[in-house]
């Protein structure tokens, strides 16, 4: 082998370009395109529920709201759109430019390279076409800059632009102060044109009472305000108090309508209650009102008199009606008796029947009889009903006595 031919092959080894295959696109991109797309809808699942949370807590007939939702959805649809047309054109350039590398490889292989130009010449038009879009996407990156700074490398000497600065500031003059402008209205003369004859009256009065303190104006300096009163200031006085006049009898006249106002409104209310009155059958309310009330506080007398009646009729008869120890007394000493009566009869030998007879045919004729008979019969039945009550009372103290007895031995 000769020397050029040596050189020849390396110069072809030295042009030759090598890459790695590329990664199948249906493996990364279609990962990294779910992966994305997932976080997308989780995002936008979440923003639409924030979203209906704050529209359920508005007021309804939100026509805005509703033409707003229209809108964002719209606008979504079309940059979804967007997006897909986006992925597909990314995945056709990609798979483009892989199939010209491998077929610019295969080429490589086959054709044997002999120049720089000739290898130039055989890439083809797509890859010329792929170096072409890349210099209009990236090619801004090998643009030099336009702005070029200005960088000062010297340090500056601070003391001596110090001392510039406070000689430029000793030679500034001092700006200058306006004084007060001493102003004389009060020398300047009376316009006699735009007076009238009673301004001009006036102004002679005050002219004659003015006279007298003449000494007193002159004497004052000229740094006082001045005294004397414009035309312009005069009636601009005038038509402050016209205006308050005006304002004042305009307010009079509006509370004395609202004060006539208000007493027709009420005769005509009183007059037309009184018509309503007249015409309408029924009775009012206050009416009825009242008589219902006295109807019922009538009947709560009534009824607090019948109360009190009943009361005093329970009381009489409590009063009257005895004890009842004294009842059984009683119901006791009528039963000795009766037993009494009978014992009798039946050791003399008659029976009741008989004597009721001869007494119910004797009561006619010996009527007197009867009655001291009577007598006696009650003088001793009041004796023995007395010694009944005694032995009664005995009985009464002895069981009194046993139950206290009793209550004491109880008693720890």
């Amino acid at each position: 082998m000769t020397w050029p031919h040596k050189e020849e092959e390396a110069m072809a080894e030295c042009l030759k370009k090598f890459s790695t295959t590329p990664v199948p696109s249906h493996v990364t991109v279609p990962l990294f395109r779910d992966m994305m797309m997932k976080k997308d809808k989780q995002r936008q699942q979440g923003h639409e529920q924030r979203k209906n949370f704050l529209l359920s807590m508005q007021k309804p007939f939100s026509f805005e709201e509703r033409e707003k939702e229209k809108r964002e959805k719209l606008i979504a649809m079309i940059n979804e759109a967007l997006k897909e047309e986006k992925n597909k054109d990314v995945d056709k350039k990609v798979y483009e430019i892989n199939k010209d590398s491998k077929q610019a490889n295969r080429d490589s292989h086959r054709v044997p390279i002999q120049t720089v130009g000739n290898t130039s010449l055989s890439e083809g038009p797509k890859l010329r076409t792929a170096d072409r879009t890349r210099k209009e996407r990236v090619g801004f990156l090998d643009e030099s800059p336009s702005f070029q700074p200005k960088i000062i490398r010297q340090v500056p000497d601070f003391s001596r632009l110090h001392k510039v600065l406070q000689r430029d500031k000793v030679q500034t003059k001092d700006t200058t102060k306006c004084q007060p402008f001493h102003l004389r209205t009060s020398a300047l003369p009376v316009r006699q044109s735009r007076s009238s004859p009673q301004q001009s009256q006036a102004q002679r009065v005050s002219l004659l009472s003015r006279s007298k303190s003449l000494g007193v104006l002159t004497s004052l300096s000229t740094d006082t305000l001045p005294v004397y009163i414009t035309d312009a200031a005069r009636k601009r006085s005038e038509a402050i108090r016209k205006s308050m006049e005006v304002r004042e009898s305009k307010s009079q006249e509006s509370a004395e309508w609202l004060r006539k106002y208000q007493m027709r409104s009420e005769a005509m209310q009183r007059t037309v209650t009184l018509h309503a009155k007249l015409l309408d059958p029924h009775r009012s309310l206050k009416e009825v009102y009242n008589e219902k009330l006295q109807h019922h506080r009538e009947a709560d007398q009534q009824r607090m008199r019948e109360y009190s009646k009943e009361l005093k009729g329970m009381r009489a008869r409590v009063s009257e009606r005895p004890y009842l120890f004294q009842q059984v007394k009683q119901k006791s000493a009528k039963a000795n008796a009766e037993k009494t009566y009978r014992d009798t009869l039946k050791s003399v030998g008659l029976k009741e029947e008989f004597v009721e007879e001869n007494g119910l045919a004797r009561l006619s004729s010996s009527s007197s009889s009867s009655i001291s008979e009577g007598n006696a019969d009650a003088s001793s039945e009041d004796q023995l009903s007395r010694e009944e009550n005694g032995d009664a009372g005995e009985k009464i103290e002895d069981v009194r006595e046993e139950s206290v007895n009793y209550k004491e031995d109880e008693m720890p």
